[in-house]
């Protein structure tokens, strides 16, 4: 391992820091520095390289495990700090409240008690994460869904996608908007059932909608159904 000639504020100059670049220790700070000296310098890269070998050696007589989902998740923890909670978990602060009254709501849709008189649901979804908001009105005899874009800046080069969450169950895709934020959708009788106190959320998203089959951008609008 020969190094660069230059010398550094770093015992034992370009060479101890090919070796914290190698261990991925080098601060953050210095290693855009470090990279472009590295790609100009064949044998600062050749030091690097070699303390990568040394270091790789080190570990050749420790037995290959693999390490549980726990422990994955705790190194993951160490490194990159907590994941944050998913996006559709996050609106649960804005919701409960209205949860009891969605539960009636959907109750009186699901049975159909007040069918004679078609009545319709109507839910309100308000801004999230920016300035959208939609208007929704239900039919419960033939559980047609349809939202209708109120206010707010539509997402340029997005999509926005329509996703119901029943409650403590992860969000289900009800389709992809229209350019102009309109929807509508009829509900499977199974899908139907599982609505009590859900929540109706629109998310923005890739072209074609999430690629997941989950909420990927940010929700811009939700809330709960109820009666009119």
């Amino acid at each position: 391992m020969t190094g660069a000639d230059e010398d550094t504020d770093l015992p034992g100059g370009w060479e101890a820091e090919a070796a914290e670049y190698a261990l991925g220790v080098l601060p953050e700070a210095e290693r855009a520095g470090f990279e472009a000296r590295m790609a100009a310098d064949r044998n600062l890269a050749q030091d690097v390289d070699a303390w990568t070998e040394y270091f790789a050696t080190l570990t050749d007589r420790i037995p290959e495990a693999t390490p549980s989902q726990a422990v994955l998740k705790r190194i993951e923890a160490e490194v990159h700090g907590d994941p944050p909670p998913p996006v559709w978990r996050q609106l649960l602060p804005y919701l409960v409240g209205a949860m009891a009254g969605a539960a009636m709501a959907w109750v009186v849709f699901i049975s159909g008690v007040l069918e004679q008189g078609r009545p319709e649901i109507l839910a309100s979804l308000e801004p999230v994460a920016g300035d959208l908001a939609f208007d929704v009105r239900i039919d419960p005899p033939t559980h047609t869904v349809a939202i209708d874009y109120r206010a707010g800046e539509l997402p340029d080069g997005r999509v926005l996608q329509l996703w119901l969450i029943p409650e403590g169950s992860d969000p289900i895709s009800l389709g992809v908007m229209s350019p102009g934020g309109d929807h509508i959708v009829v509900l499977s009788d199974e899908m139907a059932a599982r609505v009590p106190g859900a929540t109706l959320a629109v998310s923005d998203e890739p072209e074609g909608g999430s690629p997941t089959g989950l909420p990927t951008g940010e929700v811009q609008a939700a809330g709960v159904p109820i009666p009119l």
